[in-house]
């Protein structure tokens, strides 16, 4: 039996942590180390992780300095001693047959890398969506071209990985929307990936979180960032998703824009600079984009007073 590392980021989750932690050790597939990173926590999340240690042999705890979920991660990767990796993030949890029907399906058909579908909790209620109506079985090509187009989720979380899948390659430090830049480099790695139409994983969308943080400069410059690196990597290998990974990287920069003009971004700042000149890049190339995104465009082009209208007025709606 295969030895399965299971990492996870802890950092102020002190209401959503004994359910996440309980979903792991509560698996059925039994031979795993639970590696739980307290990220320098300001609340009781680290003597939890402590307790569990205590409890359960095959947990590990590192606490350590703040450095973000990329960092945290890593360092959880690096102490790791699996044949297998898998990540989970501290406010979700998961199905208890997760990761032995992951495992089984890896196994069963030679797979580098076994991704799996989600619930979305919100509150009291739980959303399932899924991507594709039946399992399957991918090549190299054909999984990066899944994760490149958009079809495949770029989630670590709900996924796993063969070590050798990993080797050296971590999440970027310091920046969010990290899986964005990764997830695409592992599959590169990867000969064959699977994917199970089974939501294993629940998903908690709760206020506050990066994914919810659509006006945050950062968060949506980091996105941007990530994305610029696919359509980059897209154009090195020659994939047949280029103009796919171009589309995606040309919305995420409108949808920077958008929150640079929502809260002032002072125009001589590098990375307005960076947005601006990409979003320049594209104005004569055929784009193909969604209605909310050609409207932005159109605005760059010919009047970005309304963009900034239209900026303004959507950071002041999400307060509503």
């Amino acid at each position: 039996m295969q030895k399965l590392s299971v990492i996870v980021p802890v950092y102020k989750v002190e209401p959503y942590i004994h359910k996440c932690v309980d979903s792991i050790l509560g698996q059925t597939y039994t031979n795993l180390e639970v590696i739980l990173v307290d990220d320098g926590s300001p609340d009781n999340c680290g003597k939890i992780c402590d307790e569990y240690a205590a409890k359960d042999k095959r947990v590990k705890v590192i606490h350590k300095k703040n450095g973000g979920l990329s960092d945290a991660r890593n360092a959880g990767i690096d102490i790791s001693t699996g044949d297998i990796v898998g990540f989970i993030d501290s406010d979700d949890y998961i199905e208890a047959r997760m990761y032995q029907e992951m495992i089984d399906y890896m196994e069963h058909n030679n797979l580098d890398i076994v991704c799996a579908d989600t619930n979305q909790v919100k509150g009291n209620k739980i959303k399932f969506k899924p991507r594709y109506k039946k399992n399957y079985v991918w090549n190299k090509q054909e999984a990066l071209s899944e994760i490149l187009n958009g079809n495949l989720d770029n989630a670590a979380w709900n996924k796993i990985y063969k070590r050798e899948i990993i080797g050296n390659t971590r999440f970027p430090q310091g920046r969010v929307y990290e899986d964005v830049a990764t997830i695409y480099k592992f599959i590169y790695n990867a000969d064959k990936v699977g994917y199970l139409s089974k939501p294993y994983y629940y998903y908690v969308k709760r206020k506050g979180s990066i994914v919810t943080s659509g006006f945050n400069c950062k968060s949506r410059y980091d996105c941007f960032v990530g994305y610029i690196e696919r359509l980059n990597f897209a154009e090195k290998h020659k994939l047949s998703c280029v103009e796919a990974c171009r589309k995606q990287a040309l919305e995420t920069a409108l949808a920077t824009l958008t929150a640079f003009y929502a809260n002032n971004e002072n125009r001589a700042s590098d990375r307005y600079k960076k947005v601006n000149d990409f979003i320049k890049m594209q104005l004569d190339k055929k784009n193909h984009l969604r209605k909310k995104h050609e409207f932005l465009l159109w605005s760059f082009k010919n009047c970005k007073v309304l963009h900034k209208i239209y900026a303004k007025m959507s950071s002041i709606l999400k307060y509503l």
